[in-house]
C-alpha cells in the first residue's frame, strides 16, 4: 500500500511545483491517477486473496501531506513568474 502512496504523493508533488512552467503535467498526473485506479481495482478483483488491510493512519497522513501541494504550487509558480531568466530571450545566445 504504502508503494501506491508514495506514487501518488511524487505525481502531485512533481505536478505542483513545476505545472506552473510545464502545464502538460497536470493532464500526466490525471492520467497517472486513472491508470493507479485501474490496476488497484484489477489486483482487487483478480490478484488479492484477501482485501488490503487499509490503515486509517496512513490516509489520513497522505492526505495532510497533499494540502501542502498547493503552497508548493504558488511558490514555485511565483518564482517562475517573477523570473527574469525564465521570461526573457536574453539569454538563449
Amino acid at each position: 500500500m504504502h508503494f501506491k502512496y508514495s506514487t501518488i504523493l511524487n505525481s502531485v508533488f512533481v505536478t505542483f511545483m513545476f505545472g506552473f512552467g510545464i502545464p502538460i503535467l497536470f493532464p500526466i498526473c490525471a492520467v497517472t491517477f486513472w491508470i493507479i485506479y485501474l490496476i488497484e481495482k484489477a489486483s482487487f478483483y483478480y490478484s488479492y486473496k484477501v482485501p488490503p488491510s487499509y490503515d486509517e493512519r496512513l490516509s489520513q497522513a497522505v492526505l495532510t501531506t497533499c494540502m501542502w501541494a498547493p503552497l508548493f504550487y504558488l511558490g514555485f509558480g511565483y518564482w517562475m513568474a517573477s523570473s527574469r531568466q525564465l521570461t526573457s530571450n536574453d539569454y538563449l545566445s
